[in-house]
């Protein structure tokens, strides 16, 4: 979106036009005559707003007069809805925040940082699903080992023609019994780590993964962060992303 901005011609209002269509902002004789003309058939004005998604970057058209960005004379430069704009060397104010909501402009906010904390818990999530199924298949596998202590107990009064000590029977029934007990007493406390573990990492990322917007600032949800970013708006407030 490109706005010209000047003098009125007729009236001495500050004249914004945007796509053609022009607004008229303030009252008449309000502008002084140090801000350039806007002149409807060459397109000719004191000063140009271009609005993008890499932000908002203002041009000075007219090497005659001044344009001052934050009480600085500059001939191109970005600025923001807050920057304070005067024109000419009189330094007429312009009410750039008024332009702006005449026009419907929804400013857009950075989110590459947001790539970092998705990564981040991300690899987290990973690396502790990883650590989750590693438990798992050690718990099973401890299970087949007690498994086969009960049927090295089992086996002899079944098949007696198999001898087996009695207190060699003694001795593989208490560690089966003790390696049950054990790894189910284990396995529990692990379950119980992952739980926990899974809630912190959540509660942290709910934290750091939210709008942008200052006036927002709520948790987009476990969205991918390349899905946002091919959005490009918030589902909660709605305003504009830029990567």
């Amino acid at each position: 979106m490109e706005l010209l901005i000047g003098r009125e011609q007729q009236g001495n209002q500050l004249m914004v036009v945007v796509d053609g269509k022009p607004y008229r902002i303030d009252v008449n004789n309000s502008v002084p005559d140090s801000v350039s003309r806007f002149n409807p058939s060459n397109g000719a004005a004191h000063c140009r707003i271009i609005i993008s998604t890499n932000g908002i970057r203002l041009e000075n058209l007219n090497e005659m007069n001044s344009t001052y960005v934050n009480g600085e004379s500059v001939e191109s430069c970005r600025i923001s809805p807050t920057s304070v704009v005067e024109l000419g060397k009189d330094q007429y104010r312009v009410n750039l925040s008024k332009i702006l909501k005449l026009i419907g402009y929804q400013p857009s906010y950075s989110i590459k940082h947001l790539r970092r904390v998705w990564d981040r818990y991300d690899k987290a999530l990973l690396r502790l699903q990883l650590e989750d199924k590693k438990k798992q298949n050690q718990q099973k596998l401890q299970g087949i080992l007690s498994q086969v202590s009960m049927l090295c107990v089992i086996i002899p009064s079944v098949m007696p023609n198999i001898p087996i000590p009695a207190w060699l029977r003694a001795v593989l029934v208490t560690g089966a019994l003790g390696m049950g007990i054990y790894f189910y007493i284990k396995g529990n406390k692990e379950d119980d780590s992952f739980i926990v573990k899974k809630r912190e990492l959540d509660e942290q990322f709910k934290e750091d993964y939210i709008c942008p917007n200052p006036k927002c600032k709520k948790f987009l949800g476990f969205t991918p962060y390349d899905t946002i970013k091919t959005r490009k708006k918030c589902g909660m407030c709605n305003c504009n992303f830029q990567n």
